[in-house]
């Protein structure tokens, strides 16, 4: 299995990085939030035999430019040039990434489009916790920022777990390489909200590439509103429901699921 990392340059002259994955048709992968690039190499194994996967990092990440986006119009810059770049016309987002991946389905010229469970503000997109999740990132306090992300985002965290007792593990992690990357990964977190306040779910309806719309059937209930929104939103799209499935299918806990429905759309809209 092949793989390289390669480059293109933003329209503000910012380098935005990608690894390249397997051989054949191009599909661009853009990651949620608090990830990267690399939290898909998995995913993009399972596609590799029949599609180049191109695991692009969003600003602020690995191998793009080290500051985070500052709008909704550079992002769009920056996908426009690794797509122009990759010559890719098929595009899968995952979560923010997918709120991305959307808006630029009305921008580019993009063929095949799949989403899995974009946070859509209209859905029902819990906000309540942001500002608290701010105020700990501010104080330097990685632990708490991550388990009222976790908590106000319903994901991870039982809800009838006290806090003190989640923040246990959570506090020693933050100690070893993994805690402190993923310290440096919440602090992207405010620039992909701004993503969300800058969208109108309403403006899918002019999408008009063929488009998979993926959620699980254990995500909180937000987030299967919003994959049900776009159902009736995107004159092109279909839907599939993962049983047993949540959030983080793509990255951590099913991605050669995801990577065989992904292979099947794709094949039935290059036919």
């Amino acid at each position: 299995m092949s793989t390289a990392k390669e480059w293109a340059t933003s329209r503000d002259g910012a380098r935005i990085g990608w690894e390249r994955v397997g051989e054949g048709s191009p599909l661009l992968v853009i990651h949620g939030g608090a990830r990267a690039g690399k939290h898909y190499r998995a995913l993009a194994e399972g596609l590799a035999a029949s599609h180049t996967v191109l695991l692009m990092d969003r600003r602020g990440r690995g191998l793009s430019h080290p500051e985070v986006c500052p709008d909704l119009e550079t992002a769009l810059d920056d996908v426009g040039a690794v797509l122009k770049a990759s010559g890719a016309e098929c595009v899968f987002g995952h979560s923010a990434g997918a709120v991305l991946a959307l808006e630029a389905a009305r921008r580019f010229p993009i063929r095949a489009l799949a989403v899995y469970e974009p946070p859509l503000l209209e859905a029902g997109l819990p906000l309540e916790w942001v500002p608290a999740f701010e105020a700990a990132l501010a104080a330097d306090d990685s632990a708490r920022a991550f388990l009222l992300l976790a908590r106000g985002l319903k994901m991870g965290v039982p809800a009838w777990l006290p806090d003190w007792v989640a923040r246990l593990p959570l506090s020693l992690m933050m100690h070893t390489a993994e805690g402190r990357e993923m310290a440096a990964l919440l602090e992207t977190i405010p620039a992909d909200l701004k993503l969300a306040h800058a969208t109108r779910s309403a403006d899918y309806a002019h999408i008009r590439a063929r488009t998979l719309i993926l959620s699980g059937s254990e995500s909180p209930d937000y987030l299967r509103k919003a994959a049900e929104r776009l159902r009736t939103l995107i004159p092109n799209a279909q839907s599939v429901e993962l049983p047993g499935q949540a959030h983080n299918a793509p990255d951590m806990t099913a991605p050669a699921e995801v990577a065989k429905v992904l292979s099947d759309f794709l094949a039935e809209a290059s036919s």
